[in-house]
């Protein structure tokens, strides 16, 4: 009887411990741009798990805080943890000093393959007018906007700095809602989002026109390439048509490097490697994925989008496949041209050259 006693005790801790709550740690704040991506997809996936999910969320540092410590410690605490990340903490894991994470160490839960939209006025020429721009997580966007403005000059990096000197006014510091807000108040001749935040406010202002969107990496290439949903308006497509030849030069390869990491990691789920719970949670991302009723409810988030996911094995592929676009030339003009045009704190780390 005691045997049997001690077997059901251990029988039923198992099963206990099987069903316990995912934990997601989410580096940012409750209604925050990401969260509202975030608690769709959570609410979604959730119907197809038989446990539940609840959120951590660990603001500070613009996630970084949250990341590192996933790094050093939940990752290896917390059996039943996952973590979240945005495009920013792709790009700054480029070129800002103190990161402690790398995305090669964990695996892709999933990573939804979005892209960037850059509005513009429809009374701003960006052939002949000034741009008045402030924006500290669009790096990228700015990078591919002071290239569509100023056209690929003699390919140079440093020639940028000279246009940009001439022709742009940048309000350094300023954060996303800020930046929105001063866009929609006539403020800002420019605007950049996410596609729920495009569909929801910037598509309905009168003054305003989508300029190009940054592109939705293409697996197959390893390269950004047209959006579906919004046919030809690709920066490299809307460049050619603008200045009648192809974007290339110096400023091209960095912006690429930049936007790469921030897009192709714009919204995407970890797990550690090794945990017996991926299995549960990439099947509960499979079928949500499949569900039709799913599908709409996301697709309603993305402002009438679809997007699609690199699930499991595809999304560590996608780490891979990216960190080949970091060479050393294009790590340098990009670290550069970051110091230069928006005087920021970011440094030239060997480390994340790629080694292939």
């Amino acid at each position: 009887m005691k045997r049997l006693l001690t077997a059901i005790s251990v029988l039923l801790f198992t099963a206990t411990s099987a069903m316990a709550d995912f934990t997601i740690y989410a580096g940012t704040k409750p209604g925050s741009g990401f969260d509202q991506w975030m608690q769709p997809v959570l609410k979604e996936l959730r119907k197809h798990l038989d446990e539940n999910i609840t959120v951590k969320y660990m603001p500070g540092a613009r996630g970084r805080t949250m990341l590192n410590k996933w790094e050093k410690e939940l990752r290896f605490n917390d059996p039943d943890g996952l973590a979240v990340s945005g495009g920013t903490h792709g790009s700054n894991w480029l070129y800002i000093n103190k990161i402690e994470y790398d995305f090669e160490n964990y695996d892709a839960v999933g990573i939804q393959l979005m892209d960037i939209m850059v509005g513009k006025r429809k009374s701003w020429n960006p052939k002949t007018d000034d741009l008045t721009w402030g924006n500290e997580s669009g790096l990228g966007d700015t990078m591919g906007s002071i290239m569509m403005y100023c056209g690929n000059l003699d390919g140079k990096i440093e020639s940028y700095k000279k246009c940009t000197d001439e022709r742009l006014n940048l309000v350094k510091g300023m954060k996303d809602g800020p930046a929105t807000m001063a866009y929609m108040r006539g403020e800002m001749d420019i605007f950049r989002g996410n596609p729920t935040a495009w569909a929801k406010k910037m598509s309905k202002i009168k003054d305003g026109e989508l300029w190009f969107t940054q592109g939705v990496y293409d697996r197959s290439t390893g390269k950004a390439g047209d959006n579906p949903n919004h046919p030809g308006m690709h920066f490299d497509a809307v460049f050619e048509r603008t200045w009648g030849e192809a974007p290339k030069g110096e400023m091209y390869d960095a912006y690429r490097l930049a936007q790469t990491f921030n897009d192709a990691l714009q919204k995407s789920i970890w797990i550690q490697k090794g945990n017996p719970k991926k299995a549960i949670i990439v099947d509960a991302l499979r079928k949500m994925l499949a569900d039709p009723e799913s599908q709409a409810a996301l697709k309603k988030v993305n402002g009438g989008s679809e997007y699609d996911w690199a699930i499991a094995e595809e999304g560590d592929a996608v780490v891979k496949q990216i960190k080949t676009l970091s060479t050393e030339q294009a790590l340098k003009d990009t670290v550069w041209i970051i110091k230069a045009v928006f005087d920021y704190d970011v440094v030239y780390n060997p480390d994340r050259v790629s080694k292939k």
